[in-house]
């Protein structure tokens, strides 16, 4: 008590004691930061960057490269794709091999996208073919490849709201094969039942419009073409006009790649050759994509066929493919950049040549395996895939082949396919 009263008069009478103060310490100078290499200096203007983002093939909903006006308001993609193998045949009980190319083609395209609700560009893709048809024996140099054109238009797309509208001008695709396609992932061993009959070509020389609504659930195809092909100028005054309409009812995205189911339904009013010759085509089809396994099938009618107006075909064909075996790792992810995988295939189609003619009909079932070394999401940007498999033909007595020779209406095939896809997208970018 008397050691505290003895501090209270002496702050009284003098103040409080005094306290050194602490040493005061400057901040450290802050470090000098580089600005990042391709930022330094660096002028307005644009830069070219590499595509990263998986390409899609939705359109006219979205392009195959990721555009945003002020960012990459332009992409430039070269593409190359190549089927090639080696194939034995036995028609009866008569063995032949050969290797053959199916497939090789060149491609390049520009895409444009000035503001948020236009896109505008062109394609160009070149294709490597037999200068020789199927039922002639001489061709350029023998039957030598030659070089045409596969595919050649310009195409613009306006997004207004859940509505995507889509033209396309030139030598377009053809819109059945182009959008069943979607569901079937083995091209490179066999096309569709109804382009390998001829039901349909690929591409034509013409406009087509895409009506697309809701993402693409539903869309509606017009075309209005020459008719002719790709191998001849227009022989007619009259024009094919196509009406497609697809519906996906079932679309779920997942983060292998996304599960839908669509529905297919087209009639072309159609003519062929100097005479106006009848050439129609009414069908539907059925196709089911997913990051694990493909399936459908098609119904095609010919009201006219082989330039014969008289004569009414008609097709069925089913497919179905699937992943089966992961390789490389304990648990398989289809989201890596390098997953090898396998699995196997079957196709099958019936195709009446003459509807109204007993035994004119070609059966054909094919099935086998595959192995590939990029996962599904990369599908459209990079593929090595081989095949091996098993295709067996059977020709009715009125079908084609050798009339009237039994033995020879069988055809074994073994087939080696190798499929070979590579795409490659530069973004202009705006900095």
């Amino acid at each position: 008590m008397i050691a505290a009263r003895l501090v209270l008069l002496w702050a009284l009478a003098f103040g409080p004691p005094e306290v050194e103060p602490a040493p005061v310490v400057a901040p450290a100078p802050a470090p000098e930061v580089e600005p990042e290499p391709d930022q330094a200096q660096q002028p307005s203007g644009f830069v070219i960057t590499p595509g990263v983002a998986p390409p899609r093939n939705t359109w006219p909903y979205q392009q195959l490269c990721d555009l945003e006006p002020a960012l990459r308001p332009a992409c430039l993609m070269l593409g190359a794709e190549l089927f090639s193998g080696y194939q034995y045949q036995n028609t009866g009980g008569q063995g032949f091999s050969e290797f053959l190319l199916d497939r090789a083609e060149l491609g390049s395209e520009m895409i444009w996208r000035p503001i948020t609700q236009l896109d505008a560009g062109a394609r160009v893709r070149l294709e490597a073919l037999r200068s020789a048809g199927p039922d002639s024996l001489q061709g350029i140099d023998g039957n030598a490849l030659v070089v045409r054109a596969a595919q050649a238009f310009g195409h613009l797309a306006t997004h207004l709201g859940p509505i995507d509208l889509g033209l396309r001008v030139g030598l377009v695709p053809e819109r059945w094969v182009e959008q069943v396609e979607k569901g079937y992932d083995t091209r490179a061993i066999a096309p569709l039942g109804s382009e390998r009959r001829g039901f349909f070509d690929t591409a034509d020389l013409g406009a087509s419009l895409t009506i697309s609504g809701w993402r693409s659930l539903v869309e509606l195809d017009l075309e209005f073409v020459n008719g002719e092909g790709r191998s001849q100028r227009e022989q007619n005054t009259g024009k094919n006009t196509t009406v497609m309409l697809t519906v996906r009812p079932l679309r779920r995205p997942t983060k292998a790649g996304p599960v839908e189911l669509a529905l297919h339904g087209i009639f072309r009013d159609g003519s062929l050759g100097p005479a106006s010759a009848r050439n129609h085509r009414t069908g539907g089809a059925l196709s089911f994509r997913s990051p694990w396994a493909f399936a459908g099938g098609e119904y095609v009618r010919a009201f006219g066929y082989r330039e014969r107006g008289d004569v009414q075909a008609d097709l069925v064909s089913a497919w179905a493919s699937a992943r089966v075996a992961p390789w490389g790792a304990k648990h398989f992810d289809p989201t890596k950049r390098f997953a090898p995988w396998g699995g196997v295939y079957l196709h099958y189609e019936h195709a009446r040549l003459d509807v109204s003619v007993a035994n004119a009909a070609i059966d054909s079932l094919g099935a086998g395996a595959f192995a590939e070394l990029f996962p599904y999401v990369e599908r459209n940007a990079r593929r090595v895939r081989l095949y091996v498999g098993y295709q067996w033909d059977g020709y009715g007595p009125n079908a084609g082949g050798l009339p009237g020779s039994p033995a020879a209406q069988t055809t074994h095939r073994v087939l080696v396919t190798l499929h070979l896809l590579g795409l490659a997208r530069l973004h202009l970018e705006r900095r």
